[in-house]
């Protein structure tokens, strides 16, 4: 019986045009208010650029993943470079975690000390700056199964939250006057902490497939049911389920068989990989067949190792 292990990796182009667009959308932005800064002597906008090209940065490291995982396996990598996204994953994640301690921090000193604010080149900023973040966000929406795309596209809403807060002190600034400061530090901390439960919940998912977990929802227990239950299966032992990238489930077990004749054997084999990709979308499996009576080593469903 033939078949074949195809790899899940996005090949599609799209995805990587679409983290161009968006890197372009945040270059452009820092360029035009670099020199807006330079010509109005605004420190405001050379700030933002700053913020902008840090966000650049995000989405060049996602871009980067993204042209990894698409390299062919090989006999070093052999299943592929697919996981070269989940890192990049977590490298964005973790600086967006930082990123919303530091706004923590900020928000707290600035309810201490507060800084005066100049309303009118803060609402230039900020509507410059939200339209860039907006763009740069639906830009990248399409692709939002990826975890490597989610993590640069929650750097995107988290700039434009940051962005809203900046106009709404703006604002309360020209109508209330200064007394109205402590919006803009309220209103951060509102987003740090935006940031850090989102950000905090998509690096678990990051950590599950860099340790070789199984995929949160997936029924460890009715797979050894379904296994258990096949006509020809005896016993079931040693199942190791993990995610190869995201979205790509693995399983290896060992089946303890009565049937002596090998063909029949490989067709209970191959008709389990079949019913295991069909119901629990297990796209890899290797499944070991041992003769009934001629096992030595412990039954052990999860091996204690």
């Amino acid at each position: 019986m033939s078949h074949s292990h195809g790899s899940a990796a996005n090949r599609s182009p799209g995805q990587g045009r679409r983290l161009l667009i968006a890197l372009a959308l945040n270059l452009g932005i820092a360029v035009a208010e670099v020199v807006g800064g330079a010509i109005s002597g605004s420190l405001a906008l050379i700030a933002d650029a700053a913020h902008n090209l840090s966000d650049a940065g995000s989405v060049l490291v996602s871009y980067i993943a993204w042209r990894i995982a698409q390299r062919a396996a090989n006999e070093r990598r052999t299943f592929g470079y697919a996981r070269a996204e989940t890192v990049g994953a977590l490298i964005n994640l973790t600086t967006l975690i930082m990123i919303g301690l530091y706004l923590l921090w900020e928000a707290g000193t600035r309810f201490l000390e507060p800084v005066e604010v100049v309303p009118t080149t803060v609402l230039i900023v900020g509507v410059i700056a939200l339209v860039e973040d907006l763009l740069a966000a639906w830009v990248l929406r399409k692709d939002l199964g990826s975890l490597n795309v989610r993590s640069t596209f929650l750097h995107m809403i988290a700039d434009a939250l940051g962005t809203v807060a900046v106009i709404a002190s703006g604002i309360a600034i020209m109508i209330w006057g200064p007394s109205a400061s402590w919006v803009d530090p309220a209103v951060t901390a509102l987003i740090a902490i935006y940031v850090l439960v989102h950000g905090s919940t998509e690096i678990r998912e990051s950590i599950a497939v860099l340790m070789d977990s199984a995929p949160k929802s997936f029924d460890h227990a009715g797979l050894v049911r379904h296994l258990e239950a096949a006509d020809g299966v005896v016993d079931v032992h040693h199942l190791h389920v993990w995610q190869i990238s995201e979205g790509r489930t693995a399983v290896e077990v060992h089946l303890v068989t009565d049937r002596n004749d090998l063909a029949a054997a490989t067709d209970l084999k191959e008709g389990l990989k079949k019913s295991m990709h069909d119901q629990f979308n297990v796209e890899h499996a290797t499944i070991e067949m041992e003769l009934a009576g001629m096992v030595e080593h412990d039954r052990d469903i999860v091996p204690m190792t």
